[in-house]
């Protein structure tokens, strides 16, 4: 898109001040969250401060630290397939397309089933024990080790797998993935922002990493959000930031700046020179 020297000015501007943010949520979780980002590592082998609130199995509390990987295309020598083809049945009808990781904590309750596998629609979830916390602030604290696979169709019938050997085989390859081909870009992320990627997607010759930031966890980072961009989106407020740190490798870059009403979902971003070359720096911001 063309832009002005003026408005990549303004552009480079508020996503400098949306790094800023990025870091304040970033330190603000390793400060909060600090007993369970070493639960988190502990399991993984990395850290991340993707953390996110929710409810499960009828309204139990939650909040959950993980990461991913992403291949929403087929491919045979995708990472996901090869992952789990010694598991599944695979091929460019039914194939994995997204993997989480990590752990998923219950507040003041616990999962109905420590260790199984549960299969729903096209995703598969992998639980492999937990870890008890007692927390002065929360009371006691169940940390699910959780895996979950999402494939591009239905799954159909039991899955008969170890649960174990499933979920290392997911913690594998998230690690794979982070530390093999792509380490310079998360390199290049970490010296961008100053902390890990939490999401890696994975399409053709794109890379995008990037970490989505829960705003219902820091209503003074919401607020300043809502502020910075009060003449832009008024009267909304918003909820998500799927990369106040975001970098995408792999395309030519350009300043982007565009709101989609329908969606509520704010796009802007620009130019980014790192050692893997020219990449976009960019931010997703989900409004209520």
């Amino acid at each position: 898109m063309a832009q002005s020297g003026n408005e990549e000015q303004i552009i480079r501007e508020i996503m400098n001040a949306l790094s800023g943010s990025a870091r304040y949520m970033a330190d603000e979780i390793r400060s909060t969250f600090s007993r369970y980002v070493d639960i988190y590592r502990g399991v993984s082998g990395f850290e991340t401060q993707q953390v996110s609130l929710g409810t499960v199995e009828n309204s139990k509390r939650i909040f959950l630290i993980q990461s991913s990987v992403t291949e929403p295309n087929y491919d045979s020598g995708n990472y996901l397939v090869n992952a789990f083809k010694g598991f599944f049945s695979i091929d460019e009808n039914f194939y994995p397309t997204y993997l989480m990781g990590g752990i998923e904590c219950y507040m003041q309750s616990s999962p109905s089933e420590p260790t199984g596998i549960k299969v729903g629609g096209s995703m598969v979830s992998i639980y492999n024990g937990v870890e008890n916390v007692e927390d002065k602030d929360m009371g006691q604290v169940v940390c699910a080790k959780k895996a979950s696979i999402r494939f591009s169709d239905n799954v159909n019938g039991e899955v008969t797998a170890n649960p174990s050997d499933l979920f290392k085989a997911a913690l594998d390859v998230l690690n794979n993935v982070r530390g093999g081909k792509f380490n310079n870009m998360r390199d290049d992320f970490v010296n961008t922002y100053g902390f890990e990627p939490g999401d890696i997607t994975l399409t053709g010759n794109e890379v995008m990493l990037s970490t989505l930031f829960d705003l219902n966890m820091s209503s003074t980072m919401r607020d300043y959000i809502q502020r910075v961009f009060s003449s832009i989106v008024p009267g909304q407020t918003p909820e998500l930031v799927g990369g106040l740190g975001g970098l995408l490798c792999g395309a030519q870059p350009d300043l982007v700046f565009s709101y989609d009403d329908a969606e509520r979902i704010l796009v802007l971003g620009h130019p980014h020179k790192v050692s893997s070359g020219d990449c976009l720096k960019y931010s997703i911001i989900k409004y209520m």
